[in-house]
């Protein structure tokens, strides 16, 4: 009788060993998981013990980095985590090049409460030896902040982390709740594009910025929605070659809504440049809708180039305090040839758009230039002071043409405001109060779904910059672009004039 009963046993454990049945030392938790190997290229992660790597709810990171793991070993691949499923994790996840991390909607990687991990240390980032491609889409990271202990915006647990780092994508996402930055990366070289690209996300309440770049060319921003808690959206750091469009960035008028939506900044030494802001709606902010400034001590300019046109931005600078750089709707500091065009600014604040040098840049004897034309600045009945301040007229001129300027206590605060062109009328908006900012016009005007013609017609329409091009305008477009964020797009106001 003892013999079967030794075979049972050793058919016990050869079973063990082909199922990849592993001890709960080695997969981190009390309860043994099955792991069934993968033999392609896509490592499944899920809880119901029929994935290649199973958790359980508890130490989750451990399974989903041995996944990383197995596609790192193969020289790249995808984890794909199953929902629905929380992910609980206390360990940061290790990516290695050509690696994709996704999964469901419904899949969801969280950090546990009173997670007590040391400042800079993120939920995910590269492995020492990954410097290259690295995808990270679909499903949901939620930082549960309210169940840290930690404060917003110093360096705790940011959600995703890449240093020295090119060709990163982070798309489809959802996140939430965070302590920190959504995603950082910091390369501090400029020889060669970091191809870093965010797109296509929600972000609700993290504590610091949803991206941050530092030191890095070659950004793309778009179609992402942030609602922000603590410091901004996006912030661009001693970075350029970049484009931000079609993004919705928003908050709440409350204490803790700190920070512009878009951030450009840069320090000694580094070129920050070729920054294109366009498309864009920038509501609701105690903050600028718009914080450009530099830092640069040796005369020699290296921020230049910031083109910002066709945005929409209203209830900004809403600081009940002066701060200077928080109070006004866009804000520019020590960057050179920037140009703002075709926007709509509404309720901003003590100025539309200001110039002020933040106090700890140092004073520098080169001269900057903005040019603003074809913007429609329009105050409200709380109060909005300027529509163009400069407060440097010896190193900053302000170049304006045809510029609607309306409402506001004082159109030009300052010297050196060069204008020429500009109108103080009603700009006759579709809507101002639903925020639909379509000029009225007697020959159609454009409400979203289809062409309406208005009793009146905006006086901004076919009054904009001589030289503006206006060919995407529909015809009949009077042969020049109309004032405003629509002007030379296909919902610009039709032209009742020949």
């Amino acid at each position: 009788m003892a013999i079967p009963v030794l075979l049972k046993f050793l058919v016990f454990i050869i079973s063990l060993s082909i199922s990849g049945c592993v001890s709960p030392s080695e997969q981190g938790g009390d309860t043994i998981t099955n792991v069934i190997v993968p033999t392609g290229s896509i490592a499944y992660v899920d809880t119901n013990g029929k994935a290649n790597y199973n958790c359980d709810g508890v130490n989750d990171h451990i399974e989903i980095n041995k996944a990383l793991m197995y596609v790192d070993s193969i020289g790249g691949g995808t984890v794909y985590l199953r929902g629905p499923n929380t992910y609980w994790i206390n360990g940061t996840l290790n990516m290695g090049n050509n690696t994709i991390l996704t999964g469901d909607p419904s899949a969801c990687i969280k950090l546990i409460p009173n997670a007590n991990w040391g400042d800079y240390v993120p939920l995910i980032t590269n492995m020492s030896h990954a410097d290259k491609n690295f995808t990270i889409k679909g499903f949901k990271i939620d930082g549960n902040s309210e169940n840290q202990s930690v404060p917003r915006g110093s360096g705790y647990y940011d959600m995703i982390y890449f240093l020295k780092c090119t060709d990163i994508t982070v798309t489809d996402m959802r996140l939430e709740w965070g302590t920190s930055d959504g995603l950082i990366v910091r390369n501090y070289f400029h020889d060669k594009p970091s191809n870093i690209v965010f797109t296509n996300n929600s972000v609700y309440k993290l504590g610091h910025e949803a991206l941050y770049t530092l030191g890095l060319n070659g950004v793309t921003v778009a179609n992402n929605d942030v609602f922000t808690r603590t410091n901004t959206a996006f912030r661009l750091s001693s970075s350029g070659q970049a484009k931000i469009y079609n993004n919705v960035i928003h908050s709440e008028i409350r204490e803790w809504s700190t920070g512009p939506g878009i951030e450009i900044d840069k320090s000694d030494g580094y070129e920050s440049e070729n920054i294109e802001i366009y498309r864009n709606k920038i509501h609701t902010l105690n903050g600028a809708a718009i914080w450009i400034d530099g830092e640069d001590t040796d005369n020699i300019i290296r921020g230049k180039n910031v083109y910002i046109h066709h945005n929409i931005i209203y209830d900004v600078g809403q600081y009940d305090k002066l701060t200077g750089y928080s109070n006004s709707g866009i804000v520019i500091g020590q960057f050179n040839n920037t140009i703002i065009e075709n926007n709509v600014i509404h309720n901003s604040g003590h100025a539309g758009i200001k110039y002020f040098k933040y106090p700890k840049s140092a004073t520098m004897n080169e001269s900057f230039t903005t040019i603003v034309r074809n913007n429609i600045i329009v105050g409200s009945d709380k109060h909005q002071d300027n529509g163009l301040w400069n407060t440097d007229g010896i190193n900053h001129t302000f170049i304006s043409d045809n510029n609607c300027i309306y409402n506001v206590n004082r159109n030009y605060n300052g010297d050196s405001i060069v204008y020429k062109d500009d109108i103080y009328v009603d700009p006759l908006f579709a809507d101002a109060i639903k925020h639909d900012y379509h000029l009225k016009s007697t020959a159609g005007r454009w409400t979203g779904k289809t062409w309406v013609t208005d009793t009146v017609t905006s006086p901004l329409i076919d009054s904009g910059y001589p030289l503006s091009p206006f060919g995407r305008e529909p015809e009949p477009n009077g042969g020049r672009i109309n004032i405003g964020r629509y002007g030379n797009t296909n919902e610009a106001s039709k032209s009742p004039f020949t």
